[in-house]
């Protein structure tokens, strides 16, 4: 009998080295760009503006008349290899962002599977994401959660874990990487996790930038594959009684 555990987590992880796998390429690629046009006798100078039609306007015979909205974005020379780092930090930010949305489906399955093993009878589309996913996993591995979250080789509390990553990936889909303090700043342990875990710049006094290198996304993903192998190996020692490592 096929484990269906073990398939979602196979999923996951497909998914993760895919997003690693591209953002890496991504990074070597633009790099060696900006290497390339920044150096001395190099030139370089890159200009977009956006140009659109009126839906509701008059037509040229049908054919749609296009204007100059007088919104310009230029790129110079000088400032190339900045701008390098603002699109790969963005990309990676992006990347992240869809490894956690893995994640939380990740989750999502799990309870869907628990669900039907408990004998109810679920609707996959039902099952909610966010705390109320990961309320239900802690509620359905029960002591056992709670003990591998205060004991593990990283030093990383579960709950924190889980708010830090769900609020930054929330902060760069909804806000362009802009984050209110006071979401990852909940408690000390919060606000390390998250330095731990992304660079940043301070806004103000009340918002942070989330920054993100190739490495640091390397090491983000990473955590992100192992929180839920810890999912699921505590899953397997809830329903079996089995901890062995690495078991797949």
């Amino acid at each position: 009998m096929k484990n269906p555990f073990r398939e979602h987590i196979i999923e996951l992880f497909k998914r993760i080295i895919e997003l690693r796998h591209h953002s890496n390429r991504i990074n070597l690629v633009l790099k060696k760009d900006a290497e390339k046009y920044t150096k001395e006798g190099a030139q370089f100078y890159s200009g977009s503006s956006l140009i659109i039609s009126d839906w509701t306007g008059p037509t040229d015979n049908g054919w749609e008349i296009n204007f100059h909205t007088g919104i310009s974005k230029f790129t110079e020379k000088e400032d190339y290899s900045n701008e390098i780092e603002k699109i790969i930090s963005r990309e990676c930010c992006l990347a992240f962002a869809q490894s956690f949305e893995a994640l939380e489906k990740f989750l999502k399955d799990c309870a869907f599977e628990i669900m039907k093993k408990d004998g109810n009878d679920p609707i996959r589309e039902k099952i909610y994401g966010g705390d109320q996913i990961y309320k239900y996993i802690r509620k359905s591995c029960g002591e056992e959660f709670l003990n591998f979250s205060k004991e593990n080789n990283k030093n990383i509390h579960f709950k924190e874990f889980w708010t830090t990553i769900s609020e930054t990936r929330h902060a760069i889909v909804h806000s362009s990487c802009r984050l209110k303090n006071d979401k990852v700043s909940k408690s000390r342990d919060h606000f390390a996790t998250f330095e731990y875990l992304f660079d940043y710049e301070k806004l103000g006094d009340d918002k942070l930038l989330i920054k993100l290198s190739y490495r640091q996304l390397d090491k983000i993903l990473k955590h992100v594959a192992e929180f839920a192998y810890q999912i699921f190996k505590l899953i397997r020692l809830v329903r079996t009684g089995l901890k062995t490592l690495f078991d797949f």
